[in-house]
């Protein structure tokens, strides 16, 4: 499957700098999020993979179903995504919409994975060097994933870090594979 974030960043980045000069950058938040979990949803997700229904048919939809919770750049967003048949990058607009307004604010989301509970010792010196990474304002998640196997995974927006054995087995396969 294609990677749609290349697709989605224009977008995101025009609505971002579109709520910053409307000085409406939360509305427009919680808007984009809004359309993103509707969007997501079984029944709407099935309306707009219909080849029947015209792209401006399933914007107006959106915009029926979502009522006030849209502002009118998130609207005019629909309209653009339509008319360049792009409704399909609603979610990945949203999270890169969420990424810039956190760069904005200073704050960045970091989520460690580990495969076991990590003790308070190991934890304070994790956060006391992803604090001093990623600034005092970065929020950081731990989050237990026993498929990692050992080590950790530090996931930043879209970047990751992936000291874990499953990735380093992975990256044996590779290497073997070649």
């Amino acid at each position: 499957m294609i990677d749609q974030a290349p697709l989605a960043r224009p977008y995101g980045k025009a609505l971002f700098e579109a709520a910053l000069e409307a000085k409406d950058l939360e509305g427009t938040h919680s808007a984009i999020q809004e359309l993103s979990n509707v969007s997501e949803t079984t029944e709407v997700a099935a309306y707009i993979d219909e080849p029947t229904h015209t792209k401006k048919e399933i914007a107006n939809k959106l915009v029926e179903i979502l009522g006030d919770s849209l502002n009118d750049l998130t609207k005019k967003l629909l309209n653009v995504l339509a008319e360049n048949k792009r409704l399909n990058l609603i979610s990945n607009i949203s999270i890169i919409y969420t990424e810039l307004l956190e760069k904005h604010n200073q704050q960045t989301n970091v989520s460690v994975s580990v495969a076991t509970d990590v003790s308070d010792e190991t934890k304070e010196y994790l956060l006391t060097k992803l604090k001093k990474s990623y600034g005092d304002n970065a929020s950081i998640d731990f989050i237990k994933d026993p498929s990692i196997m050992g080590g950790l995974s530090v996931m930043v927006g879209d970047e990751s870090l992936d000291l874990s054995i499953k990735g380093r087995v992975k990256k044996l396969i590779n290497q073997l594979n070649f």
